[in-house]
């Protein structure tokens, strides 16, 4: 595995363990929930959250090689997309400080959202905050978007939203670099939640030939995911591997929707575990497999690992609102 010049030393000033700098892993946390022990099944959360309080999670992984690659050649400002609560965006924005580069962020919406803790964090962080409607959002990935932004900012490194690109394949296959030492041995299926699937699909290409992945998409009508990280392993030059699949039915309403009985769980997840989950991504992944298991989904003797991959930054002033959703909600829990 490749660690660049610039890395070791990003690594160093944030106290980043990235595999091959220091060796050392993320945590593998044991779930002792009744309903594994019903199921006979033996369930992990690996700890990606845990590695970096700003650059959290698989963000660590989706950004290592397109700041290496950027600072390699040269380039001095790094041009990203996100939404007013983008982790991807918080992170970068840290990262960028950190390594001496100039960030900007296109963000979809409006100039008023500047003022929530994720965009307040960037700004302070240096980032140059960039409005722009849904409309011309849509339109980010075209050469002529391209075109207008470095008319705009001058030279600079584009990363699509999200973070997504061959870089950040190359970096999230080393997410299995990140279990302790002889834990992917032993382990039969690992899940994660999806959103533009590319840390699923640098996971495909990595995947250990007696380890099966299941990707939990956290938008509606994910299916078109399957084409999408198709093409990302095709543009990446990297083999689709099979053993993967996604399960569609854990968006909870869309993305970024939270529903009574999501809320709920979040809470009770942590009241049992002392761990707390987001409601965009690791949420739905807890919610989604717990449901699976119910159903008879997961075969008895199964030994999973779930990755938690961070974002929780984002639940800063959404306190209220999922008190209010946990306490409307009447039924039973998967736990």
């Amino acid at each position: 595995m490749h660690i660049g010049p610039h890395l070791v030393a990003y690594a160093a000033m944030i106290n980043i363990p990235w595999p091959g700098v220091s060796g050392a892993p993320a945590r593998l946390q044991p779930l002792l929930l009744p309903l594994y022990r019903q199921a006979g099944i033996e369930v992990s959360l690996l700890r990606l959250d845990e590695l970096h309080s700003q650059v959290s999670g698989n963000k660590l992984f989706k950004l290592k090689y397109h700041l290496e690659q950027a600072m390699s050649a040269g380039y001095r400002r790094v041009i990203s997309f996100g939404g007013a609560f983008s982790n991807h965006l918080h992170a970068l924005a840290f990262a960028g400080r950190v390594m001496g580069l100039e960030t900007i962020g296109v963000v979809r919406g409006e100039p008023g959202y500047a003022d929530n803790p994720t965009l307040r964090d960037a700004a302070d962080w240096g980032m140059r905050l960039h409005f722009v409607d849904r409309r011309t959002y849509r339109c980010k990935q075209t050469p002529e978007v391209a075109d207008r932004l470095r008319d705009r900012f001058g030279d600079c490194y584009i990363i699509a939203e999200g973070g997504a690109g061959p870089p950040a394949l190359q970096g999230c296959g080393e997410i299995f670099d990140a279990f302790p030492a002889g834990a992917l041995a032993g382990t039969g299926l690992v899940g994660l939640a999806v959103g533009t699937g590319s840390t699923l699909a640098g996971l495909v290409a990595a995947r250990p030939e007696h380890c099966r992945l299941l990707g939990f998409p956290v938008l509606r009508g994910g299916d078109f995911l399957y084409r999408d990280i198709a093409s990302q392993l095709r543009e990446a030059g990297l083999a689709d591997s099979a053993g993967w699949q996604l399960q569609l039915d854990a968006h909870e309403g869309g993305y970024g929707r939270v529903s009574l009985q999501l809320a709920a769980f979040l809470h009770a997840f942590e009241q049992e575990t002392g761990i707390c989950l987001d409601p965009v991504y690791t949420g739905k992944l807890l919610l989604g497999f717990n449901r699976l298991v119910v159903s008879g989904g997961i075969a008895a003797g199964t030994r999973v690992v779930l990755i938690h991959t961070g974002g929780l930054q984002g639940l800063r002033g959404m306190a209220k609102t999922l008190y209010d959703r946990r306490s409307a909600f009447r039924g039973a829990l998967p736990l």
